[in-house]
């Protein structure tokens, strides 16, 4: 009868349990379902959620508040789903780094992509030998000259493609680890002045440099040195790979706007280029509306992702709990018809004339990201990446059979071509 009596109130106390738990799902379904009937959103269906939804990035995420997103302290948290990737003990620093060491490890790197220290490296933007190497394909057809430029800036081996877990990613993973722990010692070992050691120099300093500085000043663990020069390395690297590509497709599959973009540079470097120096660069005004439709329609970076850090209202009436992630589309927002016209997906730099640049909001284009978690590298990208066309357009005519409405863009890391459409490349008579 005792044996009895307490299976009765083990089930009794299992059904209770399991009627409180079914009430707190109901309660907190009912919740937020209360929240998403108030905003634009995208269906999941069991077990798959939204993956399916995820293969045409023009359809990822719906646009809402970005810039309240972008700029209240209560969404600087990076949301972990989308960023998962970067989680491998490698290259997690600062892109992914919890607000509140962000904001600290932002304060020590950002020395190194200060204006003066971009403006310090354009020698060495200059020397890079882009030019050189696309003047080999001269006569030879159409070339993938994708992987050319990937060579040139060293995309091989610091790109992010050795994320996937392969037997290359381990080797890759493991030389630049040595690579970087190799750089950290040598400028350890250095026997620097004290003033040196404590006090930012204004001449141009390495990523190296700048992060050793501060593990002497304790702020910076040995580890932090190597995971935030890895994080420096692969992320600049990749972008700049897809931005400049994208740039030659441009000028190829628009040989109007390839030859306005020429006879402007020759403007300013009427015979040849020898060194394109900062001064020069703000000569080139159609050359700067050139790159930025490239990066409108071609984002590097497809789409961003933020969490809440406490319950917080997005808009009048709609507070979103603490630890819900929101996804904005960049690659959508830049191509949104009520933004940029009934032709948004046509590559048009007109778009970027000051008159028509004052007509839309600042939120509306934000190829870097906006906001206090913008890309800390941008403007480093900017001047890099102009001075290596500007090299290449003054001497290289380029040109394709592919079609511009053929392009195909896949989401990744960085946003890519489905198909990498190759290109064609002539010498400039002058």
């Amino acid at each position: 009868m005792s044996i009895l009596s307490g299976m009765e109130t083990l089930i009794i106390t299992a059904v209770i349990l399991l009627l409180t738990a079914s009430w707190r799902l109901y309660q907190k379904r009912k919740y937020y379902r209360g929240v998403t009937s108030k905003l634009p959103t995208v269906y999941g269906i069991p077990f798959i959620g939204i993956v399916y939804k995820m293969l045409d990035v023009n359809k990822i995420f719906h646009n809402f508040h970005i810039k309240h997103v972008l700029t209240s302290s209560e969404f600087f948290n990076k949301a972990e789903e989308v960023y998962k990737h970067f989680q491998n003990g490698v290259f997690n620093g600062l892109i992914v780094a919890p607000a509140k060491k962000w904001k600290a490890d932002r304060k020590i790197i950002s020395t190194f992509l200060a204006h003066n220290n971009n403006v310090a490296w354009i020698p060495a933007f200059n020397s890079i030998s882009l030019k050189n190497k696309l003047e080999r394909l001269v006569g030879q057809g159409e070339q993938d000259i994708y992987t050319i430029i990937k060579s040139t800036y060293a995309f091989k081996l610091f790109g992010v493609a050795f994320l996937s877990r392969t037997p290359h990613y381990n080797r890759v993973r493991k030389y630049l680890k040595d690579l970087v722990q190799s750089l950290t010692k040598k400028h350890l070992a250095q026997q620097l002045e004290s003033e040196a050691m404590n006090n930012v120099v204004e001449d141009k300093q390495a990523m190296v440099d700048i992060t050793v500085k501060a593990m002497r000043q304790g702020l910076f663990s040995e580890k932090q040195v190597v995971v935030e020069g890895f994080t420096m390395l692969a992320a600049s690297y990749e972008t700049s790979a897809a931005v400049l590509y994208t740039c030659m497709l441009m000028l190829a599959m628009h040989p109007e706007i390839q030859e306005r973009v020429f006879q402007e540079i020759r403007s300013v470097f009427p015979i040849e280029v020898i060194s394109v120096e900062y001064e020069d660069l703000k000569k080139l005004p159609y050359l700067d509306m050139f790159f930025s439709e490239a990066l409108r329609l071609a984002p590097p970076i497809s789409f961003i992702a933020r969490k809440t850090a406490q319950d917080s209202e997005i808009c009048p009436g709609v507070i979103l709990p603490k630890g819900a992630q929101i996804a904005i589309s960049i690659y959508e927002l830049h191509r949104r018809k009520e933004i940029w016209g009934p032709d948004a997906s046509r590559f048009n730099p007109d778009n970027f004339l000051p008159e028509n640049i004052v007509k839309r909001h600042p939120y509306s284009y934000m190829p870097f990201s906006k906001g206090a978690r913008n890309c800390l590298g941008f403007r480093y990208a900017e001047i890099s990446l102009r001075i290596a066309v500007i090299h290449a357009v003054r001497s290289l005519k380029f040109s394709t059979t592919f079609k511009y409405e053929d392009i195909v863009h896949v989401p990744h890391i960085s946003l890519r071509y489905k198909v990498q459409p190759p290109l064609s490349i002539e010498v400039r008579a002058n």
